[in-house]
């Protein structure tokens, strides 16, 4: 088949002329063709050859306004300031940070934190620091938990689930021995500080990865835990997960290792990603007491040849059990018909508690204590036994003192129900603290390519001592990317119940854009929900390659991903604000089409209309909604269109099927097309 129009070749079948947009028939055969001309070369990268005195740890020729931007970091760090970035996916925010944090802290005799979300994130440091290498001396290190770096337990059955805590008790427990001299030690720990010069060589010589410096360790006998704990007070840069910040007690261990236990100014602090942190923060301190971990603990009374006492007469068996019956009757008594959730204005729980059994509030506090107590016991007799888990008991002690220290405005507590039974759930939704932690710092870096509006970050976060807000434009040609909305589908879910024909257009409009260029694509939805929905249709009507992003089966999601990556006409199908849609790049041909379906807008939740109502009060009404739900929409759907361009080579286009998105098309330099399709097939001809 060959085009009318433009006169190019077609394969067989073609609905749509793939060249310049033309819709074929019958009559749009032609003896003509042409040929499409070669894609750029993609460049490489260009390291300098002496040292750049603008930017002294910069390892490669500036490009667009790094050398700016390097000069506003070091600027306020300097300063004792926090800077806060937003700068375009691709830019170079790790090397301009580690640049600019890296003539600082040598300057002042700081350590660089550098946060990341994923292990990849901290080996992508660990990699740009051995680019440093080559003009300066400078060490970095990856740091993960006991959980991927204990050798000694790896064999243990069911290793990848055991706890942290379980983990680090069954450590403390070998180590002792070793230290002691005594049978039953840790051959691995035993040999950490023989061998730790060899491995503080191999360390600052080839700046390994995380998984390559525990193989290092390991061919050597050696525990790479311990030796990083040894290793981490002489090195520049030290790349951790969030949660060796976000967890108190975490970060005071990391503290105790970096020697920085009481000068936190003595840390230099490096967000990447930085418009997780929030969440992640929040989350860190939400939890929830289930029903099955209420029953388990009252089973494991039932175990106990004689049941201690918490208060006075009372035992823990039945301490526990009128617990269990408090958070049942509450919910008898306040949950109507079909309702699932009430938020808990007060401390019903807690009140029914003491009266009850007759307490004061330091009563009921001195009574969980003695359950987490034996708890801890009960842990410590497992382990003994050969059983690596915690005990019910001392997990619902903690959750118990948590809850009752958890009724304050910072938290949204309530009782709710699924299909499992009763549950309470504390809600997180003003993370204070991290926000002392941040704040003991005299200056750090916070940095993303989606973190408008930046002012609400820092408020958000607590930060103080007049933070600096900068913003820097894309250095890639505009012209290399294109987003465009369509203006007759939305995903609204009131929309979508009073026309019942939406569904099937989006549908449609996802299987023609698919069909209509031979690139990879990702389609992105916003929830699991609607993807499986639209599964069979798709499956049904699309003969390409398609690959799915696999609802808590991160292992299969990664081998999806790394085939559909390997080819070149594929379709992958994910969620905004997943891994894909923030985690990974893809450079050149690994992906240059995205398909959005709908806006993400959280949906609405007793904690997201308390968060809302907390900004408008804080903030001035109609903040709330800004920041709880068009901010956060909008940041996964620019993650989502910043997955395709990496390099001043790379050429993508975005299509977001919702018209909602007329309101911030400005925001996300989109233009309305009644003809997505033949507007993809123009752009890639």
């Amino acid at each position: 088949m060959f085009c009318s129009r433009c006169k190019s070749l077609m394969p067989p079948g073609s609905n749509r002329c793939r060249a310049c947009g033309n819709t074929l028939g019958a009559s749009d055969i032609s003896c003509q063709s042409s040929l499409d001309g070669l894609e750029p070369k993609r460049q490489s990268v260009s390291y300098v050859t002496e040292e750049n005195k603008a930017a002294p740890y910069l390892p490669y020729t500036p490009r667009g306004c790094q050398l700016e931007t390097i000069s506003d970091m070091r600027n306020a760090l300097n300063d004792g300031r926090h800077i806060i970035i937003e700068s375009g996916t691709g830019t170079g925010k790790t090397i301009m940070s580690l640049a600019a944090g890296l003539e600082h802290a040598k300057a002042t005799g700081k350590k660089i934190v550098y946060l990341s979300r994923t292990i990849s994130q901290s080996d992508q440091v660990m990699r740009e620091l051995k680019a440093i290498s080559r003009i300066k001396k400078v060490s970095g290190l990856t740091i993960t938990g006991r959980n991927k770096s204990c050798p000694l337990f790896k064999g243990t059955k069911d290793y990848e689930n055991l706890s942290p805590q379980i983990l680090s008790m069954m450590c403390e427990e070998k180590r002792a021995k070793s230290i002691k001299n005594q049978a039953g030690g840790c051959r691995y720990y035993d040999r950490v500080k023989c061998s730790i010069d060899e491995i503080g060589s191999y360390v600052h010589t080839n700046f390994p990865t995380s998984d390559a410096l525990d193989m290092f360790c390991e061919k050597m006998g050696v525990c790479p835990y311990e030796a990083k704990k040894l290793l981490m007070k002489n090195i520049d840069v030290v790349a951790i997960p969030y949660i060796h910040i976000l967890s108190e007690d975490i970060r005071d261990n990391l503290m105790t290792n970096l020697d920085a236990t009481d000068s936190p100014e003595s840390i230099l602090l490096i967000v990447d990603e930085a418009h997780n942190l929030i969440d992640a923060a929040r989350d860190q301190e939400s939890f929830t007491i289930t029903t099955d971990l209420v029953n388990n603990a009252i089973d494991e009374c039932n175990t106990m040849k004689t049941q201690p006492t918490v208060w006075e007469e009372v035992e823990i068996k039945d301490f526990l059990g009128y617990f269990k019956n408090s958070i049942r009757n509450v919910a008898t008594e306040m949950l109507g018909l079909n309702e699932k959730e009430v938020v808990l204005k007060d401390d019903y729980i807690e009140q029914r508690m003491m009266a009850k059994f007759d307490m004061k509030p330091n009563d009921l506090e001195a009574a969980i204590e003695r359950i987490m107590d034996f708890g801890e016991a009960r842990t410590e007799l497992l382990m003994q036994n050969g059983n690596n888990e915690v005990s019910h008991i001392q997990l619902l002690g903690v959750l118990m003192r948590d809850w009752c220290t958890s009724a304050s405005d910072r938290f949204v507590r309530s009782l709710k129900v699924d299909k499992e039974g009763e549950y309470l759930s504390a809600k997180c939704i003003d993370p204070r603290e991290i926000s002392y932690f941040l704040n003991s710092i005299p200056g750090a870096i916070h940095m993303s390519g989606t973190l408008q509006p930046l002012d609400q970050y820092a408020r958000v976060l607590g930060l103080t001592g007049n933070p600096k807000f900068m913003k820097y434009p894309s250095p890639f040609p505009p012209e290399n990317k294109s987003v465009i909305y369509v203006n007759n589908v939305t995903t609204q879910q009131k929309e979508l119940q009073t026309d019942p024909s939406m569904m099937e257009r989006l549908e449609k409009y996802i299987v023609e854009l698919c069909d209509a260029v031979d690139k990879n694509t990702l389609v992105f939805f916003t929830s699991y929900n609607f993807m499986r929905q639209m599964r069979p249709y798709i499956e049904r009507h699309l003969s390409k390659s398609l690959y799915w992003e696999e609802q808590r089966n991160q292992r299969k999601t990664m081998d999806n991903l790394a085939t559909f990556r390997n080819g070149r006409n594929g379709v992958f199908f994910s969620v905004m604000g997943g891994s894909v849609a923030e985690g990974m790049d893809f450079p050149g041909d690994e992906l240059c089409f995205a398909i959005i379906v709908g806006i993400p807008f959280p949906p609405p939740s007793s904690e997201q209309k308390a968060m809302s109502d907390m900004f408008d009060q804080r903030y001035g009404v109609g903040k709330g909604w800004l920041y709880t739900s068009e901010v956060p929409a909008m940041r996964k759907m620019k993650q989502a269109i910043g997955r395709l361009i990496r390099t001043e080579t790379d050429r993508g286009m975005a299509v977001i099927l919702d018209k909602r998105i007329a309101k911030y098309a400005k925001q996300l330099d989109a233009v309305p097309s009644d003809d997505p399709a033949g507007e993809a097939v123009r752009f890639f001809r």
